[in-house]
């Protein structure tokens, strides 16, 4: 077997051995393995893997068709993203290593081996088999959170997964109808269909709301998987298979911009991190859009240093919410007296460390990761108006989030501490916050995965200096509204009561309106039930007149049907016309009036 199913088939043995083993054994298993991913994904990164495709079971049905449905190949983008799923991954399977439950550490580990399946597919077919296999194994990871919430969000994800999953096949389905291969290449035919399959799990608008339902809902430790998966291969696919376009770019920049001000709404820290996904696949998003200039190879880096610095956010408010037993901003800035005293940042110096680290790299602060992919994705979009303008807003908003982020959960927190974070837990967060700072201080450790070659060389004067400044405008900012950005806008009393009697008053109009619907509503549903009956009884009499009888027929006496069953085309039309009836008989139009006040 090539080396390159590995993070394939070994975490495939792995899930399906972590369900049978005790926990002590389990636990050794998946630290083995996890071991394994990481090693793999240090060996690609020094510049392991040839190119040449390779097939899995190839069949007599395959060797004479050409159509190989589990083929592989190590192509520059699929590198790159191969990588980046196998080094984030392992360091989210480490943060749970120790409380995550065996059913979830093996949907973790086919989650896993499904997105390298992803990475490396050499044809639609093998793309399309484990997209598939990514959406069920992620939804899975929602749903075994087992709370009723967590439940309805994951068959809501689940729903929209399909559709997009459903429009991917059409796609691809097109594109072979013209093009006569199942070739991993640019659609030859059906383009929208590819564009919202894909954008689907890449979080496009508006259907990111996906996102925002899935990973807050999901465990503590199953959010840090999921930060690294779905719409991470959203990107990958959008880079893999379609083309650079202004279509792309508008949409990453509006990505960017609209769902960084969502996000400075937020009080919960996993929905706050939820949110700015949204954000951050936008910088990728544009940068595929973009493609010439460094374009493709920002996106794709910054791919790489998200899922890093993402997983290390998600990790740190994954330990303060099993530490404290709450995520809320305001509960952990305001507690209780009895457990206010020293700050969260003494009690949890680590875990505020790893926040801190991940908070300046998301913020593109120089000397993390964050700024070299964000540096190449603004020289890319250098001119391109309005998409440079929103990016470089959406950094401030960025910036500003974190600055919340940090502040008000970790310097001002005042939570009590429960229960201390787990070894593992502990390790994960340093060992990720150590890749952030190690990217950012020698960002050419990763030249060789970039597909263009671009130049890493990005700590020039101008660079650093823009970096900076749109840092400094968001610590103004944040100094002169930290407070309204924890206790929210709060109109003047006479705009809230005003609006209150106005919402009386819509309210009585609406209610007035609807009642007077209802009935014209009624009214046509009496006068079809009447028609409906009328006509049944024409059809019954006519059919009446029109069957034979001998002797006893006048105006269709010349009419024969001896030599049909009439009958039988009687109760088939008489039938036919019983279940219109019915059908419009029954017919209820419902209206539901729901005032906003």
């Amino acid at each position: 077997m090539n080396i390159l199913l590995l993070p394939v088939s070994l975490p495939v043995v792995a899930a399906l051995l972590a369900l049978i083993v005790p926990a002590r054994a389990r636990r050794v298993l998946l630290a083995a393995t996890l071991a394994i991913i990481f090693l793999f994904s240090i060996w690609l990164l020094a510049g392991g893997g040839g190119s040449e495709p390779f097939t899995l079971l190839a069949t007599v049905f395959a060797q004479e068709s050409g159509i190989n449905f589990l083929s592989f190949a190590l192509q520059p983008v699929g590198r790159i993203a191969l990588f980046a799923f196998t080094l984030a991954l392992s360091l989210g399977l480490l943060f749970g290593l120790q409380t995550a439950s065996a059913t979830e550490q093996a949907i973790s580990l086919l989650a896993l081996a499904a997105a390298s399946g992803i990475a490396l597919a050499d044809n639609f077919l093998t793309f399309l088999f484990f997209w598939e296999l990514l959406t069920v194994s992620s939804v899975l990871l929602i749903y075994l959170k087992g709370t009723t919430h967590a439940v309805r969000m994951a068959y809501r994800v689940f729903f929209l997964q399909l559709l997009g999953g459903l429009s991917l096949t059409v796609g691809i389905i097109l594109h072979y109808h013209v093009s006569g291969s199942f070739a991993l290449t640019a659609p030859a035919a059906g383009l929208p269909f590819f564009l919202f399959g894909i954008g689907m799990k890449a979080a496009f608008l508006p259907f990111c709301v996906w996102v925002f339902w899935g990973y807050p809902a999901a465990s503590h430790t199953a959010s840090v998987l999921l930060a690294a998966l779905c719409t991470k291969a959203g990107v990958y696919g959008l880079a893999r298979i379609l083309p650079p376009s202004d279509f792309l770019a508008m949409m990453g920049a509006l990505m960017a911009i609209i769902a960084v001000s969502y996000a400075l709404l937020q009080h919960n820290l996993r929905r706050l991190l939820s949110v700015h996904i949204v954000s951050q696949v936008g910088y990728m998003v544009a940068g595929i859009g973009l493609g010439a200039h460094g374009g493709l190879d920002g996106a794709l880096l910054h791919m790489v240093n998200n899922m890093l610095y993402k997983s290390l956010l998600f990790m740190c408010a994954g330990a303060v919410l099993q530490a404290t037993g709450t995520e809320d901003l305001h509960r952990l800035s305001s507690p209780p007296e009895e457990e206010s005293g020293i700050p969260l940042w003494r009690k949890m110096p680590l875990v505020f460390a790893g926040a801190l680290v991940g908070a300046l790299a998301i913020a593109g602060t120089p000397l993390f990761n964050g700024y070299v992919s964000k540096h190449l994705i603004k020289h890319a979009a250098h001119g391109i108006q309005p998409v440079e303008f929103f990016l470089l807003a959406a950094s401030v908003g960025t910036a500003l989030s974190f600055m919340k982020f940090i502040w008000f959960g970790f310097i001002r927190g005042r939570a009590r501490v429960i229960q201390r974070p787990a070894p593992a837990m502990l390790l994960a967060i340093l060992i990720t916050a150590a890749g952030c700072l190690c990217f950012g201080v020698y960002p050419q450790a990763a030249a060789g995965l970039l597909p263009q070659h671009t130049s890493l060389h990005v700590y020039d004067t101008t660079g650093v200096l823009m970096a900076l400044l749109l840092i400094g405008i968001a610590l103004i900012l944040f100094i002169l509204g930290k407070d309204v950005l924890i206790r929210g806008i709060h109109a003047p009393e006479w705009v809230t009561a005003a609006v209150r009697r106005s919402g009386r008053i819509l309210k009585a109009v609406g209610v007035g309106i609807v009642y007077t619907v209802q009935a014209t509503v009624g009214g046509v549903q009496n006068l079809l039930r009447r028609l409906a009956t009328f006509f049944y009884r024409i059809y019954f009499r006519l059919f009446q007149q029109v069957d034979y009888r001998p002797g006893k027929s006048e105006f269709f006496h010349f009419v024969n049907f001896t030599n049909l069953d009439f009958d039988i085309l009687l109760v088939l039309v008489i039938f036919g016309s019983l279940a219109i009836w019915n059908m419009i008989a029954t017919i209820e139009v419902k209206i539901i009036y729901t005032s906003p006040f």
